[in-house]
């Protein structure tokens, strides 16, 4: 599979600030699909106008796009409701952002902190359930696909209590590969056992187990093809997104999926 083709299957990880600011005429010329990162700081920042202006040079470029939700300070599942309250206007604010942008799907993190929450996990996950049942009826008004990324979780018990109270077609699953590597206990053929059909989108970058290093996927020791065959016995092709933290990862990162997508795929 060539690069342009790749290029057309495969979302690319940018906040909209250095989107805007200094990727965006980049972007364009090369032809990348850009999941577009929100935080707190953006939102303040910049105005509607400036939302709309880029949204406009993708369209017109005939790009598309995706929605990373803001997650530093995030709390889905808060003990404070002042601060659950504010976490589920930024995840709305960003659902809104995404029907201007017509992305094909919007990502976002629960928030949960083990350390913080051990001794409350009961009461946290009851609140995340509201929070998210929240956002999942906001966005399906505005049809917008959601996903729940896995972050810290240490096992796959908090999300299956999550997708057990919430419709599969109201939310479905991004599973993020480098995180289970680089902070679950649990292997990654059990996540895909427990939560696999709920996959919906795929973040993608490479670890070597120690730390959340974001490489080009082969270049760490995440079974990239365990993940991949997985999915193809099953038929289901989520979206993908690399998730690239430097410019010299995204080629080589692209080519990485493109050959599973060629691979497995078809």
């Amino acid at each position: 599979m060539n690069l342009e083709e790749i290029k057309k299957q495969v979302f690319v990880s940018c906040p909209f600030d250095l989107l805007k600011e200094k990727y965006l005429s980049i972007i364009v010329s090369q032809g990348i699909n850009p999941e577009i990162g929100l935080n707190g700081t953006i939102l303040d920042s910049y105005r509607f106008f400036d939302f709309f202006d880029v949204a406009k040079t993708l369209k017109a470029s005939g790009l598309k796009c995706t929605i990373h939700a803001p997650f530093t300070d995030i709390g889905c599942g808060a003990i404070d409701s002042c601060i659950r309250k504010v976490s589920l206007e930024r995840l709305k604010q960003a659902v809104d952002l995404a029907v201007l942008f017509e992305a094909k799907s919007l990502v976002f993190h629960t928030g949960w902190e083990r350390k913080i929450y051990a001794d409350a996990k009961e009461f946290w996950l009851s609140f995340a359930i509201d929070t998210i049942s929240a956002l999942c009826e906001h966005a399906r008004a505005s049809n917008i696909p959601i996903a729940l990324e896995n972050v810290f979780e240490l096992d796959t018990e908090l999300h299956k209590g999550i997708f057990s109270r919430i419709p599969e077609e109201m939310l479905g699953f991004c599973l993020d590969a480098g995180h289970v590597y680089a902070f679950s206990k649990t292997p990654l053929d059990k996540w895909l056992d427990d939560l696999g059909p709920r996959i919906r989108h795929l973040h993608l970058h490479d670890n070597r187990g120690g730390s959340d290093e974001h490489l080009a996927p082969g270049q760490g020791v995440i079974d990239f093809d365990l993940l991949f065959s997985w999915l193809s016995k099953r038929g289901m092709r989520p979206v993908l997104t690399l998730e690239a933290h430097d410019e010299q990862t995204v080629i080589p990162g692209l080519m990485a999926v493109g050959e599973l997508v060629a691979k497995y795929f078809g």
